[in-house]
């Protein structure tokens, strides 16, 4: 017996050889005595690992459902006699599925929405299947699978011993020989997908703002110059929408706004965008109006991910909590971007990064993203910060280059637009100081004689109130503790490179995050107003 099976583990694999035996089929007990033992190594309670072991035996020797013991069957958890209670069915929700991860075993009880056409022989039945927390696609494979009934949309199906797919972050469930379907006695209300998500309002795509369709019967594409790619020249009818990006500081997701929820958020009407638009001869006020208004604040919204577009069905907006659903939502993938998330960050810190990079797979690439190294532990390309604008002046010689001073929790941060930066450069121009501002930009180095200054290269700025601000200052506060936490434990990815450029001095940030929780107590916030964890 090698010296990590237990005597428990070595009980175990021996009945489990003997109940194969029984049936004829010869399994090694070292067999599976290793199996068990390889998955109790990454702490995987003796249960589960012994029911795994026997549901991989079963797959490995291509074994059928109607040829298992009634033993074999009860050591896997598989439903014996067709019905789901005689192991206890243990089900989970569809939208909890993405927490298991990929190859796992489950019981649910869903319906079947809509039923597609297999593109492979390898597949008896494909589809859609939901219940009241989420929609997943669900494969039947064809071999072996001919005791499972055939499903049908619009039923409700107790199924036990699915497996777990995951996709480029795409859940299903697939169905196998060893699955076991009955009709089930509760009928789910099945959701339509809708999820609901949390993010700050960080840009707006082009094609946001006001906009023509096509006037033709069932068509509803945007004009390009005029034209509809299906149609031609048309005349075209107007409409409002905003294509926005919502971030939540680890992920940015599309989200597409249409007419009654732009207005719903901005209070900009269409014919409030018409008449902008008419006045100004120019339909691109509208965007740019939309742009100020809305940068910066924190939506709470529900609708489906329809092609690479999470579509608002209903929007409210609020304030930070730990609470809120954020962006991480497996169903959200498909509506995920490559751009960089704008990182929370205090400018005490932000003054402190003054180490910048590029990936290593990304040398030679001049349009690759330059990252900035935070004394916190975390690898940063964009920023958002919100707080009071105190001082603009234009900085140029030969033409405008403004800078701005934004006091960004506890110490100020420079930011600066030029000739590139016309939007940001327009609104420092003509902002009234002090007043609070919401800035989305990249982190920029630049050496002086007395060291590395670090400022922000606006991408957006927006005036905004003091509720804003505020909500800002709580989720900053969460995030550099999380931040911390990370570096502390030794979870953080960046923990040796800290430590190499920044000694891992971080007493400045904690001093930061608990002058911002002292900051914000006496407005009655939920903030406890702690040390962040000491390194």
């Amino acid at each position: 017996m090698c010296a990590n099976i237990t005597t428990d583990v070595a009980q175990r694999a021996e009945d489990i050889s003997g109940e194969f035996g029984e049936m004829g089929v010869e399994i090694p007990v070292s067999s599976i005595e290793e199996r068990i033992a390889a998955m109790q190594e990454f702490s995987v309670p003796i249960e589960t690992a012994v029911e795994t072991t026997v549901r991989n035996v079963i797959n490995d020797y291509d074994l059928e459902s109607n040829d298992l013991s009634d033993g074999v069957k009860a050591v896997a958890g598989f439903v014996g006699t067709g019905n789901s209670s005689s192991r206890g069915f243990d089900r989970i929700a569809l939208e909890d599925i993405s927490n298991l991860g990929d190859e796992e075993w489950v019981d649910v009880r869903a319906q079947i929405v809509d039923l597609w056409e297999p593109h492979s022989d390898s597949m008896r039945q494909v589809g859609l299947i939901a219940d009241e927390t989420a929609q997943m696609k669900f494969v039947v494979w064809a071999k072996n699978t001919d005791s499972l009934p055939t499903l049908e949309e619009g039923v409700t199906y107790d199924i036990t011993s699915a497996v777990t797919n995951e996709y480029e972050g795409k859940y299903s469930i697939s169905l196998n020989k060893a699955s076991s379907v009955t009709e089930s006695e509760e009928a789910v209300e099945p959701t339509d997908g809708s999820i609901r998500a949390t993010g700050t309002l960080v840009g707006l795509d082009e094609g946001s703002g006001l906009i023509k369709r096509c006037p033709s019967e069932d068509c509803t594409r945007v004009l390009q110059n005029g034209r509809c790619s299906e149609h031609g020249d048309v005349d075209g009818v107007f409409d409002l929408r905003l294509k926005a990006i919502l971030d939540d500081g680890n992920r940015a997701v599309r989200t597409l706004f249409n007419a009654e929820m732009t207005e719903a958020v901005s209070e900009v009407s269409l014919d409030d965008a018409m008449e902008m638009a008419s006045e100004a001869l120019d339909p691109s006020v509208v965007e740019t109006e939309l742009r100020e208004l809305l940068i910066g604040r924190t939506y709470d919204i529900r609708g489906p991910v329809i092609g690479e577009y999470f579509l608002v069905d209903e929007v409210e907006e609020i304030s930070y909590s730990g609470e809120n659903a954020g962006l991480s939502n497996a169903a959200l993938a498909d509506a995920a971007t490559q751009r960089q998330p704008a990182k929370r960050v205090f400018a005490e810190e932000l003054n402190m990064a003054t180490h910048s990079f590029t990936r290593p797979e990304d040398e030679g690439d001049d349009r690759a993203p330059k990252f900035t190294l935070l004394p916190s532990g975390e690898a940063v390309n964009r920023v958002l910060v919100v707080g009071a604008l105190i001082e603009t002046s234009d900085v140029g010689d030969d033409s405008e280059f403004w800078k701005g001073r934004v006091m960004a929790g506890g110490e100020v941060v420079n930011i600066y637009a030029g000739q590139y930066q016309q939007e940001p450069m327009a609104v420092l121009r003509s902002a009234e100081t002090p007043s609070f501002v919401a800035v989305v930009g990249k982190v920029h180095q630049y050496e002086t004689d007395a060291g590395v200054n670090v400022s922000i290269q606006p991408e957006h700025i927006s005036t905004v109130g003091g509720e804003i601000r505020d909500s800002w200052m709580a989720e900053t506060i969460d995030a550099t503790r999380a931040r911390l936490g990370a570096l502390e434990s030794g979870e953080s990815d960046a923990a040796d490179a800290v430590l190499s450029v920044y000694n891992s001095d971080i007493s400045a940030i904690e001093a930061a995050v608990q002058a911002a929780a002292e900051d914000l107590a006496p407005a009655g916030s939920d903030i406890e107003s702690e040390p962040a964890p000491a390194q």
